[in-house]
């Protein structure tokens, strides 16, 4: 499939580019390309000159109009691979600052940001099913005058051509959709929004001498952007089958456990241990590493194992298989079922001391894919847990960017997926984390809400934590993004393995999801 678009060439192999409060850009958007066309439009060959500078010429104006009015319809994606630096890389340059004016004066070098690299394995293109003839020659023209995109280290060749789209634009205007990317593209205004920016920074007229006058403490200022003018829509992958659509669940089976009683909330996660033993018992000496928990020295651990959950009766009329009852679903990878599915039949009954017994009636084996039922038509997908315990201790803030409950939700998220998002950088515990959120964000999960629970009674959320972790169990709701498989039951947080953090589906109407969003 070949729609005509703009495609960018990047002949380093990288595209480099940083965003507000010096944050890598992993992809360039709609957005920085129609910024780089302005400016080869107000300072490239087709300008013509004004007043002693430049300014567009008509046709230009009309082809960044049409922009603005007309986000890609398509989007073609190459492989890409970032190798976001941990250590805030900065470059030292002399920009003229002086310290100490009135008693040793002494030139200090200014601190900047250097922004890291994504590598690409081909071009990255922007397509629409058609373009007018007159726009698509003057967006030729443009593109023709455009040195860079993103920072100067970053070269392109910008072509008015075929592209091969990968991505389409998602049909749902909803900011949690689930959606494959998500990327900022120019609105009505934009162009003009620039226009103002430019002005201010390079005002027309010349400053008096007072006003301009030299200051001890005057230090270089990053120039000033807004983006009133933009907004972020989601795209989805193009594939031929659909399925291919759907993120893998990090659980491949599900052997659903039938019990004869009701379990109450603050009693799951310790008659989920309960289970846990009883397994790790009835495997012997030859228990599985995956069940145990316990890895050998230098092993790899696998994003997730055994886990074992408890699904009421109001959770499982939710599901496919509302027949089923309530009982324990004990979740199990490809690579342990042959082991654990046979033990599952010797546990007959747990006991807890002081508490009773619970006694296991039938055991199904079911796909951990598609345990839920299919939303609704027309109904917005999004996730809710009654109690998330985060998996690390609180992280300290970067560049005035605090840690809050929100970012230890999508890194949840990101250890559950681990896998599919890729290894983080080398580099400090918190560093990695903020870079595992950045990853899932951009793949268009949010965080609705994430409210504390005020209970000091800890055991009634977690078995066990690392040392230096506080407790903290909130209550959360997820707009899952392309990540969470709509159908797949998971749990996060550090007691997802041992009844904590299940995900239950709370499918919306479109208006709600939308207020929900109000003010994001």
């Amino acid at each position: 499939m070949a729609v005509v678009g703009i495609r960018a060439s990047f002949p380093l192999g990288v595209y480099r580019g940083h965003t507000a409060g010096e944050r890598h850009d992993l992809l360039p958007s709609p957005l920085r390309l129609h910024s780089a066309l302005v400016a080869a439009a107000g300072n490239g060959s087709s300008a013509v000159p004004k007043s002693g500078g430049l300014r567009r010429v008509e046709s230009s104006e009309r082809a960044l109009q049409w922009l603005e009015d007309n986000p890609p319809e398509y989007v073609e994606l190459p492989d890409w691979e970032t190798g976001v630096s941990t250590d805030r890389p900065y470059a030292y340059m002399d920009e003229g600052v002086v310290e100490n004016v009135n008693t040793d004066p002494s030139r200090r070098k200014s601190t900047r940001f250097v922004a890291d690299s994504t590598a690409l394995a081909g071009p990255i293109g922007w397509g629409w099913d058609s373009i007018p003839e007159e726009i698509a020659s003057s967006l030729d023209e443009l593109c023709a005058d455009v040195p860079c995109l993103g920072e100067t280290e970053s070269p392109v060749v910008l072509e008015v051509r075929e592209i091969e789209p990968t991505h389409r634009r998602s049909r749902s205007e909803s900011p949690f959709a689930s959606v494959a990317i998500r990327l900022s593209v120019p609105s009505a205004g934009r162009t003009d929004e620039l226009d103002s920016l430019y002005e201010r920074a390079q005002p027309a007229r010349t400053p008096s001498v007072s006003g301009d006058k030299w200051k001890s403490t005057e230090k270089p200022l990053a120039p000033r952007i807004t983006h009133d003018c933009a907004i972020h829509l989601g795209y989805d992958r193009l594939d031929d089958d659909p399925q291919d659509q759907e993120a893998p669940a990090p659980w491949e089976h599900l052997v659903h456990i039938a019990v004869d009683k009701h379990i109450e909330a603050p009693h799951r996660v310790q008659w989920a241990v309960a289970m846990h033993r009883a397994l790790v018992a009835a495997l012997g000496t030859e228990a599985n590493s995956a069940v145990t928990g316990r890895y050998p020295e230098g092993a790899r651990r696998p994003a997730n194992r055994v886990a074992i959950q408890y699904v009421d009766e109001t959770s499982m009329q939710l599901s496919s298989h509302a027949e089923l009852g309530p009982g324990f679903a004990l979740l199990v990878s490809d690579d342990a079922l042959a082991e654990v599915a046979p033990i599952v039949d010797l546990v007959r009954r747990l006991y807890r001391g002081g508490v009773g017994e619970i006694r296991l009636g039938h055991r199904t084996l079911l796909e951990a894919s598609t345990f839920w039922e299919t939303p609704a038509e027309g109904a917005r997908r999004l996730w809710c847990s009654a109690a998330v315990v985060p998996e690390t201790r609180r992280q300290k803030a970067v560049e005035g960017r605090k840690w809050t409950l929100g970012d230890s939700a999508l890194l949840s998220v990101g250890f559950v997926y681990r896998d599919r998002l890729g290894k983080p950088s080398q580099g400090p515990a918190g560093a990695r984390y903020r870079e595992i959120v950045d990853r899932v964000q951009a793949t268009g999960a949010a965080v609705i809400q994430a409210s504390p629970i005020p209970d000091s009674n800890v055991g009634r959320y977690a078995h066990k934590v690392p040392e230096g972790v506080v407790v903290q169990p909130y209550q959360l709701i997820l707009a899952p993004g392309s990540l969470v498989d709509e159908r797949g039951l998971v749990a996060l947080g550090q007691s997802r393995h041992l009844g904590g953090g299940l995900l239950v589906p709370m499918d919306v109407e479109p208006a709600v999801a939308d207020i929900l969003g109000a003010g994001r």
